[in-house]
């Protein structure tokens, strides 16, 4: 009896050591290739996410270009007012980066971002708008971007809640697929210099001249930018020099050229050109007050946002016009901001009771609840002139509620 309990016990020492033995062998197995894992591991990339929720309501005294948001006002039918509410969640705005680890000197990246803006659905239907898509490789100063990213002509927005930034009234450039190639260099200990150059996504009207118009030809139905095909070019040098931490002032220039072709359906067709050329500058203080502002001057612009976004014509539109912002911190929780623009378009290259120049000045306020919390308010008064006809004019109250993270 005695000697068949010691063999129970021998039995399950034994067994007791086997799995643990076992159990050592699958550890050292896990560790090993973990170890070979993380020696035959290549680069990578780290995401991100960021966005913000944020809801507008607004009072316009007049029909205004979009409802939502304001790039002009609407021709009045008569001198009533047409008072207008409006409340939204469309510029809600979601994204993520992607930062490339294990590169060497190489730094990688890319940035994927959306907003509720999508054409179609309702005002309780949202659907997405692609605002950007690309990456970028960058090494030694020089940077390549490919994918959707900001026009390079006019780099600046002013410091408005309303969602269109001044787009149509002075602030010429929008987003659309591109090529490009970018270099930074120090000047010194205090000014960075940087210049970039590419090709972009030419996008335009499908128009036709006059004169083959008039002989009974059509326009063939595609848009003229891919007609001409070549894309469009757009440069921009700028230089920055720092004198504190955030505190800095920034200037440049920037343009942008483009031919399109307006062809017929009888295979005929007639050339133009979209152009335009800028300067922009910016002045930040180290106690969070500054100015910034830009200016242009081009033709056929309305597909940049300029010309209080006129369509082209083969004659062209030329446009001018710029915009001006200020912005200060009353105190930790409170921020002040005021600004002005305007678009003016060429009387003689635009019909009667056609906008022929477009003004706003707005002031807004935000007070910070907690990080990343806010509430704002703006007040803006717009005014749209038309050619031979009434100009139409808008006071605009504005509430913004917003959660950044």
């Amino acid at each position: 009896m005695k000697e068949k309990t010691l063999n129970t016990v021998h039995t399950i020492r034994r067994r007791w050591i086997m799995k643990k033995v076992t159990l050592l062998a699958v550890l050292t197995a896990i560790f090993v290739v973990a170890l070979g894992m993380a020696a035959m591991a290549g680069p990578s990339f780290k995401p991100s996410l960021y966005g913000y929720i944020k809801l507008d309501g607004s009072y316009d005294q007049n029909l205004t270009s979009h409802g939502n948001f304001v790039m002009w006002v609407q021709q009045r039918e008569n001198a009533q007012d047409d008072e207008q509410f409006n409340m939204t969640h469309k510029q809600s705005r979601f994204g993520f980066n992607l930062k490339g680890e294990g590169y060497g000197n190489v730094n990688v990246g890319a940035k994927a971002e959306v907003d509720l803006y999508g054409a179609g659905g309702g005002e309780n239907k949202a659907e997405l708008l692609l605002r950007h898509a690309y990456f970028w490789v960058e090494s030694n100063g020089f940077k390549l971007l490919a994918g959707q990213n900001w026009d390079m002509v006019s780099p600046l927005n002013p410091s408005t809640l309303n969602y269109a930034v001044l787009w149509g009234c002075g602030n010429l450039g929008y987003r659309r697929p591109q090529v490009s190639l970018w270099y930074n260099f120090p000047a010194g200990n205090q000014f960075d210099v940087t210049i970039g150059a590419g090709a972009f996504r030419n996008i335009g009207d499908d128009l036709i001249s006059l004169s083959l118009a008039a002989g009974g030809e059509s326009a063939d139905g595609a848009d003229d930018g891919t007609d001409s095909g070549i894309p469009n070019a757009q440069g921009i040098f700028d230089c920055k020099y720092s004198w504190a931490e955030k505190g800095y002032f920034q200037f440049g220039v920037s343009g942008l050229w483009g031919q399109l072709k307006a062809e017929t359906d009888a295979g005929n067709s007639a050339d133009y050109e979209s152009w335009a050329y800028a300067g922009h500058f910016q002045l930040a203080f180290p106690q969070g007050f500054g100015f910034s502002g830009e200016y242009y001057t081009g033709q056929n612009t309305g597909g940049f946002n300029g010309g209080i976004g006129l369509a082209s014509t083969v004659d062209g539109v030329e446009a001018k016009g710029g915009w001006v912002s200020a912005w200060a911190p009353v105190s930790p929780k409170f921020k002040v901001s005021a600004g002005y623009g305007f678009d003016d378009p060429e009387d003689n290259d635009i019909a009667d009771n056609t906008r022929a120049k477009n003004t706003c000045y707005y002031g807004n306020i935000v007070y910070t609840i907690v990080p990343q919390a806010s509430v704002g308010l703006e007040v803006a008064q717009w005014e749209t002139e038309f050619k031979a006809a009434d100009a139409a004019k808008n006071l605009r109250v504005q509430s913004s509620f917003m959660l950044n993270f």
